[in-house]
């Protein structure tokens, strides 16, 4: 029998996280014309051009011939031959999305981490500085109690780690318990089969997301295929999603441009009977339509027949103003009672 929500009818709350998950078709869509100074975001199936690694690999007597980069550094990695120019390739990528940077206006970036509360966690596979840039940039309007949780499962060019105090924050700042400069994150690089488990900064972020989907009541995923190459990533979440007691009532968005046939079979192990919807823009989706209230408006529509009104977030305005108008959002939570109003 499934398991409700964790709904406060008297309060209009349901403390069921949401969890985003992201993958490098969201990087793409907010900046398909590459960052604040025109630097590409590369994917798996352009990286090598994009970044400019054919002539490294043409120092080992190599030949690119267009290959997917999961495939090309996979075959590398499982050779054994060439350690050496594995080294430089992550060096040259990490180098690469290091110098990415925010335009000053609102992103997609903005609206993912405005459009949660800190009940629930925005997952990335992307190596990329976005979402940790756009959660400093917002936290420090909105307040870090109101912001989501975040989990780097690639490891980020942006987020550096204390091994000793077990702890991370931003790549350049300091530990708060041993005052030493964080070190990098480990970028998990693509193999066939990687290692979530031998490094401690990994694991603890695998541990707090598959945390949250065992009780999730909606999963948005966004520009993620779960390819084959993250086989292990996709057995990890689905293991804990078999024991979510309120899967059979819960919601899944997928953002994706790709056909509906092929979005819907890669995730066919996660959907249950029809509780799923497949968009190509982020503005469509539950998120968007109520956002930092997505479980609480399904919750009310579904569990309750009580729907709410749509309170679409607002388009084309500054990042000011978007902050502005999520505030009056945040200033309702503090309150602990949630009207289901649509902002003015």
């Amino acid at each position: 029998m499934p398991t409700l929500p964790q709904l406060d009818i008297k309060n209009n709350c349901n403390h069921s996280p949401h969890v985003l998950i992201l993958g490098a078709g969201a990087s793409y869509a907010a900046f398909p014309e590459g960052d604040r100074n025109g630097i590409k975001l590369p994917l798996m199936n352009n990286l090598v051009e994009v970044i400019g690694l054919e002539g490294l690999i043409a120092k080992y007597d190599l030949k690119y011939e267009g290959e997917n980069f999961e495939a090309t550094y996979d075959a590398l990695v499982h050779s054994g031959n060439y350690d050496e120019l594995v080294s430089e390739i992550d060096h040259a990528v990490e180098q690469y999305f290091q110098q990415m940077e925010l335009p000053d206006e609102a992103t997609i970036y903005d609206y993912l981490v405005l459009s949660l509360r800190s009940k629930d966690i925005i997952a990335t596979f992307n190596w990329d500085p976005f979402l940790a840039k756009a959660f400093q940039r917002n936290m420090n309007v909105i307040g870090y109690e109101q912001m989501p949780q975040l989990a780097f499962l690639h490891g980020n060019v942006s987020i550096g780690v204390c091994n000793d105090c077990k702890s991370k924050g931003w790549r350049y700042n300091s530990c708060d318990k041993c005052q030493k400069q964080f070190g990098p994150s480990k970028l998990l690089y693509p193999v066939s089969k990687k290692d979530y488990s031998s490094d401690l900064f990994l694991e603890s972020e695998w541990k707090n997301l598959q945390h949250h989907i065992q009780y999730a009541y909606f999963i948005t995923v966004f520009g993620y295929s779960a390819p084959v190459t993250d086989a292990e990533a996709k057995k990890l979440m689905l293991d804990v999603w078999a024991e979510n007691g309120t899967r059979d009532l819960a919601q899944i968005d997928l953002i994706d441009v790709k056909e509906r046939e092929e979005v819907k079979e890669n995730w066919k192990d996660f959907i249950v009977r029809k509780n799923y919807a497949i968009r190509d823009d982020f503005f469509d989706t539950y998120l968007a339509i109520h956002p930092r209230r997505s479980c609480d408006a399904f919750a009310m529509a579904t569990l309750q027949q009580r729907p709410w009104k749509d309170n679409h977030f607002p388009k084309g305005v500054s990042l000011k103003d978007l902050q502005n108008w999520v505030m009056a959002l945040v200033e309702e939570e503090k309150s602990g009672k949630l009207s289901g109003n649509p902002c003015d």
